[in-house]
C-alpha cells in the first residue's frame, strides 16, 4: 500500500471514528446560547415574513438570498484560489499522480460516481417521490419541491461560478471550480437524511448518525476526486463549502414551508388592528 492509498484509508477511518464519537456524545451536546439566540431571531423574521408575504414567497426569498450569498462568497474565494494554484494544487495533484495503483484506481473510478450527474439525478427523482409518500399526512409537497429545486440550484450556481471564476482545470479532466460532485453528495444525500430525520422526529443519536453518514459519503467523494485526478484540491474544498452553504439554504426554505405551529402575528398587522380598534371606539 503506497502513501496515496494509505491517505484514503486513514481519512475514511478518521471520519468514521469521529462520527462514532459524535453519536456517543450526542445526547450531552447543547446548542450554544449565541446560536440559540440567532435561531430565535431568524424564526421571528420568518414568522413576520410569512404573515405578511406568505410561506411560499418567504421560502423563495430564502433560496434567492442564500444563492446570492453563495455566489458572492465562492466568487471571492476564487481569486486567492487562482493565485495559490501553483503552490497548493499542483504539488498535491503531482503527489497523487505519482502514486497511482491500477487495482486501487479501478475501485475509486466506480466510487466517484456517487456524486455523478446520472446517479444524483435519479436519486433526486426517486427520493422526492418516496419522501412525498412518507409525508402524505403533512405537507407532502415540500420534499417533492425542495429536492429537485436543490438539484437545479446546485447545477445552475456551479455553472455560473465556473464562468465568473474561470480558474481552469487539471490536465487530466475538465473538473472545475467548485467540485459539483462534492457539492451534490452533500445536497442530495444530505437533504434525504434531513427529511427522514424530520419525518420521524429522530432523537439526537440518530441525528448524529445521519450527519456522520453524509460526512463519510462526502469523504469518499472528496478522496475519489483527488485520487482519480479529476479536480484540483481547492476545487474539492470549495465543493464542500458550496454543498454546506447550499444545503443550509435549502433546509431553511424547507423549514419555512413545513413550519410546525402557527406563524407569529405580524407587527404591521397588529399595529393596523390596534389602529382600527381606536377608530371604532364610541
Amino acid at each position: 500500500m503506497n502513501a496515496a492509498m494509505a491517505a484514503g484509508v486513514v481519512a475514511l477511518a478518521a471520519v468514521a471514528l469521529l462520527g462514532g464519537a459524535l453519536v456517543a456524545i450526542a445526547p450531552r451536546l447543547r446548542t450554544p446560547d449565541w446560536l440559540r439566540g440567532l435561531s430565535q431571531r431568524a424564526q421571528g423574521v420568518v414568522s413576520v415574513s410569512s404573515a405578511e408575504l406568505g410561506r411560499v414567497v418567504t421560502a423563495v426569498l430564502t433560496l434567492l438570498a442564500g444563492s446570492g450569498a453563495i455566489i458572492v462568497l465562492l466568487w471571492t474565494l476564487g481569486w486567492p484560489v487562482k493565485i495559490f494554484e501553483s503552490r497548493v494544487d499542483h504539488p498535491i495533484f503531482a503527489w497523487f499522480q505519482d502514486r497511482q495503483d491500477a487495482g486501487w484506481s479501478s475501485i475509486w473510478r466506480v466510487i466517484t460516481n456517487i456524486g455523478g450527474l446520472n446517479l444524483t439525478q435519479a436519486t433526486t427523482v426517486i427520493a422526492a417521490i418516496g419522501l412525498a409518500v412518507l409525508y402524505a399526512k403533512r405537507r407532502w409537497w415540500v420534499p417533492l419541491v425542495i429536492m429537485p429545486v436543490a438539484y437545479g440550484l446546485e447545477k445552475t450556481l456551479q455553472d455560473l461560478l465556473l464562468l465568473v471564476v474561470d480558474r481552469g482545470h487539471p490536465p487530466t479532466t475538465l473538473g472545475s471550480y467548485p467540485s459539483g460532485g462534492c457539492a451534490r453528495v452533500i445536497v442530495v444525500y444530505g437533504l434525504i437524511v434531513f427529511f427522514l430525520l424530520r419525518r420521524f422526529d429522530a432523537g439526537p443519536r440518530i441525528v448524529a448518525l445521519g450527519i456522520s453518514v453524509v460526512a463519510f459519503a462526502e469523504t469518499l467523494q472528496a478522496y475519489a476526486r483527488l485520487y482519480n485526478l479529476e479536480h484540483w484540491s481547492t476545487d474539492v474544498l470549495a465543493g464542500f463549502v458550496f454543498g454546506v452553504l447550499l444545503i443550509s439554504t435549502c433546509i431553511g426554505a424547507a423549514l419555512v414551508l413545513d413550519r410546525r405551529g402557527p406563524d407569529l402575528p405580524s407587527p404591521l398587522r397588529s399595529h393596523q388592528d390596534d389602529h382600527d380598534r381606536v377608530l371604532m371606539r364610541p
